[in-house]
């Protein structure tokens, strides 16, 4: 692996969520003290720039005068926080707290919009129904919210085919799919794995899980957890422990590694032997 390019700083504060386009890389950012929330597009050819201070957004307030992310394709000003951003091919598709869910077709504009997803399940327990992940699996996009609820739609449409509650207690953290198989990662490091046919697997692990990746040939998750790594088939369960926290799984040049959170690189325990989805 080898540094692409300098590291640049295009808007000040963190990104939320980043997805892929073709070439084009489309990233949101929330700064909760200043109430501001940005969504933006890069082309992937053309270096990073750095983009304006943050003492000058404390100055810029309204939407005419407003900063944007330097080096962009497109920018705009989000009147919501973004919940969830995810892509395809041909799409992408955001997620707007109390707004809606909107999905964009590769250049053509809005594809549709629904209203935020909701399950009257749920609506007794607070926050059940804030959305934590999302991701389109073919013509499917799957929704997935705090309190376990699961919708899927129709992705060139947005017609809703499947509404339900995963049975499980516990505050949802992220969910990371291929295909028919997802796995729920939960704030207490509970991990479910979850198909068309139900619950296939559920694990307690340390903490919680930091990135996780399919294992198409194995048909099993790898997973980085809080200071472990682990892999979970149908027919068993794995664990190495890490004296710092594994970040992100790397697949490169036929070999895996855990980036870890000090910036250094691990050889892992459970190495890929085919190619992996996210």
């Amino acid at each position: 692996m080898k540094k692409c390019g300098e590291v640049k700083k295009p808007f000040p504060c963190s990104a939320q969520q980043v997805t892929k386009v073709d070439n084009q890389l489309i990233a949101t950012w929330v700064d909760h003290e200043l109430l501001l929330a940005r969504m933006a597009s890069f082309d992937l050819s053309k270096p990073f720039a750095n983009g304006p201070d943050r003492g000058d957004l404390r100055v810029r307030t309204s939407i005419d005068a407003a900063l944007h992310p330097a080096q962009t394709i497109w920018s705009h000003v989000l009147d919501a926080e973004p919940l969830a951003l995810c892509s395809n091919d041909e799409q992408f598709v955001f997620i707007l707290w109390k707004k809606g869910i909107y999905a964009m077709g590769k250049g053509t504009g809005e594809d549709w919009r629904k209203p935020e997803p909701s399950w009257p399940e749920l609506e007794k327990l607070p926050h059940a129904d804030a959305v934590v992940s999302a991701s389109i699996q073919g013509p499917l996009l799957h929704v997935w919210s705090k309190g376990g609820g699961h919708k899927i739609y129709q992705s060139k449409t947005g017609e809703v085919l499947v509404s339900e509650v995963i049975p499980y207690d516990g505050i949802l953290d992220s969910v990371y799919s291929h295909a028919d198989n997802h796995l729920l990662c939960y704030e207490s490091g509970d991990v479910l794995w979850y198909n068309t046919e139900g619950i296939q697997q559920t694990v307690i692990l340390s903490g919680p899980v930091q990135h996780a990746l399919w294992n198409i040939e194995q048909a099993s998750w790898h997973i980085a957890g809080w200071r472990e790594e682990a892999c979970i088939s149908l027919h068993e369960q794995k664990s190495t422990p890490f004296r710092e926290i594994p970040v992100q799984i790397v697949l490169h040049n036929g070999s895996t590694f855990l980036l870890l959170n000090d910036g250094t690189f691990a050889g892992s325990a459970y190495p890929f032997n085919s190619k992996a989805e996210e």
